[in-house]
């Protein structure tokens, strides 16, 4: 399926999968780049010391596009982001700051940079300062989430922006996906059904309660 987010990121799929601390390392990153989707890398447990290493472990493990997310209201965020553009990252999504500075140094190399967002006012700010797309994250979603849900707030911000959007929040499958490009989105960002995953570093009985749902 080719959607502009799909043809932005060099992916096959328009499913990015959500950057969640602790959940979303290198072995599942790889393993959502490699079946074609978005793999998102989430550096909130880490170094700056350490970041350079787990790079590169992703990189042995997939030669797919791959992205490193930096929530800046967090400790270290703002180094282990200069890492992952000093390592030329191909994607960098940052959360919860003014990442304009971001958005300037990955293009400098090429790089790709998504904003999440949970408002109309911060997608058109992060479209005047340059991203590449927005994360527009609703109500539904299990982490920054705003106060509008996503089949509210997808097509409202897609009236307003012209970059690609990936919706997040509440999406789960193939349905949803045809949900999200009917509101306007681009693609779909999915964090809980991929900690349901062989990959997943998440307890047996926790994925064996989700899928069950």
């Amino acid at each position: 399926m080719k959607t502009r987010m799909t043809e932005t990121f060099g992916i096959k799929h328009p499913v990015m999968l959500a950057g969640m601390a602790f959940v979303s390392l290198p072995k599942l990153v790889a393993a959502v780049a490699n079946a074609g989707g978005l793999g998102m890398f989430n550096s909130v447990a880490n170094t700056p010391d350490q970041m350079k290493g787990i790079i590169q472990e992703i990189r042995s493990l997939t030669d797919k596009p791959f992205g490193v997310n930096v929530t800046l209201f967090f400790p270290n965020a703002k180094e282990n982001a200069e890492v992952a553009l000093g390592e030329k990252v191909p994607i960098i999504n940052y959360a919860l700051g003014k990442g304009d500075w971001i958005i300037k140094a990955a293009h400098q190399y090429g790089g790709k940079v998504i904003s999440t967002v949970a408002t109309e006012r911060h997608a058109r700010a992060a479209e005047r300062d340059g991203a590449d797309a927005i994360a527009l994250t609703g109500l539904d979603a299990a982490a920054h989430g705003g106060e509008t849900a996503s089949m509210v707030l997808v097509p409202l911000v897609a009236s307003r922006v012209k970059i690609p959007i990936i919706a997040a929040g509440g999406f789960s499958d193939g349905k949803g996906l045809a949900a999200a490009l009917a509101l306007g989105a681009d693609g779909i960002s999915m964090g809980t059904r991929f900690m349901l995953t062989q990959e997943a570093p998440v307890h047996q009985k926790i994925k064996e309660v989700g899928l069950s749902a």
